[in-house]
């Protein structure tokens, strides 16, 4: 085992268990007081407790099962994706109740025989882990469940920990009435530098050990700045560590190997969909590029005859992408073969067309010297010889599939804008505006100018897709 390498007692950066060790952070301590909350004080209902992934909400919840509170019954509900019926019999076994049957009703009536029966100053404490995940249908029932023991004097108080996702949730209108009801709220946030320092004391400290025994100068600093104040990522990255170092059989954590460990991890949980989506317009292009190119050489008949009757230069091409399509408006010129009146003289104010060969040619690459047709004494003038360059189709053609990328390109002109404030990451926009993560990636396909998706910066303006409108700050 690596941590004997190091003279420890035993792993000290486990996932959280009720019998691990636990640094209480100031905000760690204002979170387990919002827990208490329902439990030492006057009850209202509904408590919640939010925080990212990460910071140690299930920790604190160890912490207040392992409480002695002499006058309340806690029941701890850490699947939330049981039903309705199945969380109620998770409630009547660990308060030890019985139920005559299997209904809801049944369960209901033997929630109420206990809280007849109860003293005066009895509670009841149900907790639920990863609340987040209820369904709204799950989270009206427990609204209900509540309004079912008012009789009772407020004896049963509910308490919800999940991701901020679940304080967005709560905001929608068909739980509005749930909502309202919460009375004591409270947010963990992430360790300060100084805190993250002092959690892995506390750790290391809990099985025998010291920061400075197990890891070199600034090593540890090293991996605490890819942790982010996360308690999951700094048990992650000292775990690593340390069973690194103890497979290159280092006494201490060396900071080359901090290093290598930080890098990894943080190549390994960051997001990656962006890079792959930038990518994606590039290869399109260069694909139907490639098969122009090879269509040209298996039938150059047929691709001579495409380019005469598709010309367009290539600075038009471009400019069509990122302007929108207008259409080409023809007008005939005196002095033309094909004009009623070819012997008229060009005027100002309707400049001679040029021959399809002459324009095509004078747009191709390496081909300005040879762009006029050549004059001989001896004989009419020849046009030079048609090289098989692939241009784009004129404006007046254009496909529909170019004009779709037309109207992408020009999109986030016409799209809602949003500014990033101080906070903003792309998981809270997205939940912002779409009520959950999974919107994360519709805001990285509606930004692609985003070089690094993990860094926003103060001040940035996104795009919104189409349809999605900013809301009121």
């Amino acid at each position: 085992m690596y941590y004997q390498r190091f003279h420890l007692s035993g792993p000290p950066f486990q996932a959280a268990s009720p019998d691990g060790a636990v640094y209480f952070s100031p905000t760690h301590l204002e979170g387990l007081a919002t827990l208490e909350s329902g439990l030492s004080q006057e009850l209202t209902g509904f408590t919640l407790l939010t925080g990212e992934a990460g910071t140690g909400k299930t920790t604190l919840i160890y912490s207040l099962l392992q409480r002695d509170f002499k006058r309340a019954r806690i029941a701890h509900i850490d699947d939330p994706k049981l039903s309705f019926l199945e969380i109620m019999q998770v409630i009547l076994t660990q308060l030890n109740l019985y139920s005559t049957g299997s209904t809801k009703l049944d369960y209901l009536e033997a929630l109420d025989r206990f809280l007849q029966l109860r003293g005066k100053e009895e509670r009841i404490a149900i907790v639920v882990d990863e609340a987040q995940v209820l369904s709204d249908d799950v989270l009206e029932e427990l609204r209900l469940l509540s309004n079912h023991v008012q009789s009772h004097d407020w004896s049963l108080q509910l308490i919800l920990v999940g991701h901020p996702e679940l304080a967005e949730r709560l905001r929608k209108p068909e739980l509005r009435q749930l909502n309202q009801r919460i009375s004591s709220r409270g947010v963990l946030k992430p360790l300060t530098p100084a805190q993250s320092i002092k959690y892995v004391e506390c750790k290391l400290s809990a099985q025998g050990g010291k920061c400075s025994a197990i890891f070199e100068r600034g090593a540890l600093k090293c991996l605490l700045r890819r942790s982010d104040g996360l308690p999951r990522k700094i048990n992650m990255l000292c775990h690593s560590a340390m069973l690194a170092a103890h497979n290159a059989l280092e006494k201490k954590v060396s900071y080359k190997t901090a290093r290598k460990i930080a890098a990894e991890y943080h190549d390994s949980v960051r997001i990656t969909k962006r890079e792959y989506g930038a990518r994606r317009p590039a290869f399109i292009v260069g694909t139907a590029l490639g098969s122009l190119l090879l269509l040209g050489f298996v039938y150059p008949k047929a691709w001579s005859d495409w380019v005469l009757n598709h010309t367009v230069s290539f600075g038009q091409a471009t400019e069509q992408t990122v302007r929108p399509v207008e259409p080409v408006k023809t007008v005939e010129q005196p002095g033309v073969e094909g004009h009623p009146n070819p012997g008229a003289k060009p005027t100002a104010a309707t400049p001679l067309a040029p021959h399809p060969v002459e324009l095509r040619t004078s747009f191709a690459p390496g081909a300005a010297a040879s762009a006029a047709p050549k004059s001989n004494l001896d004989g009419p003038a020849t046009a030079p010889e048609i090289p098989l360059v692939p241009t784009a189709p004129a404006a007046a053609a254009v496909s529909p599939a170019t004009q779709k990328q037309t109207a992408v390109l020009a999109a986030p002109e016409q799209r809602s804008q949003i500014t990033v404030r101080h906070g903003d990451t792309l998981e809270k926009l997205a939940i912002r505006y779409f009520g959950s993560t999974s919107g994360i990636d519709s805001l990285i396909d509606a930004n692609q100018q985003l070089t690094d998706i993990n860094q926003l910066r103060v001040g940035q303006i996104l795009y919104l897709p189409p349809g999605v409108t900013p809301k009121a700050n």
